[in-house]
């Protein structure tokens, strides 16, 4: 199954609309579109966050600023499908793609089959303006904090010490 269009997303959130009586406002699914560029299980997410913990009454309208929050609430919640992304990122024919990208420096030399492969997973996306992107707002702002975190720990190391009162203690040093 690829990816969601505009109006794929739009009907499926009708059909909320339908059963509930909830409505979605037009630009609350281009906003929900706009960050998961319709990847299915994000625009699933995105919803079931959004009518079942932040407006569960049917009377509220879905704004853009509920998609914002329950687009935090899957970042937080590092739901499995997120987690399994984020732990692609040890790969280093994957971080070899993706961290030129989040710099903004990708080389034209990159080897082809470690770009299908990012690819395929769907990590990463053909922009016609701008070249090979992240594949989504909501995978780029995974992708950074999952980088950056990766980063801080194999910055820092753990060394045994021995306190004045002499009990033995693990010190982290960035």
């Amino acid at each position: 199954m690829g990816n969601f269009r505009m109006h794929d997303v739009r009907d499926l959130y009708a059909q909320h609309t339908t059963d509930t009586g909830q409505v979605f406002a037009p630009d609350t699914i281009t906003h929900a579109f706009t960050l998961t560029q319709g990847q299915p299980w994000l625009v699933n997410a995105l919803a079931k966050v959004v009518v079942e913990d932040l407006a569960p009454d049917p009377t509220m309208l879905v704004t853009p600023a509920f998609i914002d929050q329950a687009c935090e609430v899957l970042i937080q919640r590092q739901d499995t499908h997120l987690d399994s992304l984020a732990e692609r990122l040890r790969e280093p024919r994957v971080r070899a793609i993706i961290e030129p990208i989040l710099a903004g420096t990708v080389p034209a030399d990159l080897p082809v089959d470690d770009v299908q492969f990012v690819r395929d997973l769907g990590l990463v996306r053909q922009d016609a303006h701008a070249g090979l992107v992240i594949a989504n707002p909501i995978y780029a702002a995974i992708i950074a904090r999952s980088l950056t975190t990766t980063t801080r720990a194999l910055r820092t190391t753990t060394e045994d010490a021995t306190t004045p009162s002499g009990r033995q203690i693990s010190v982290i040093r960035a």
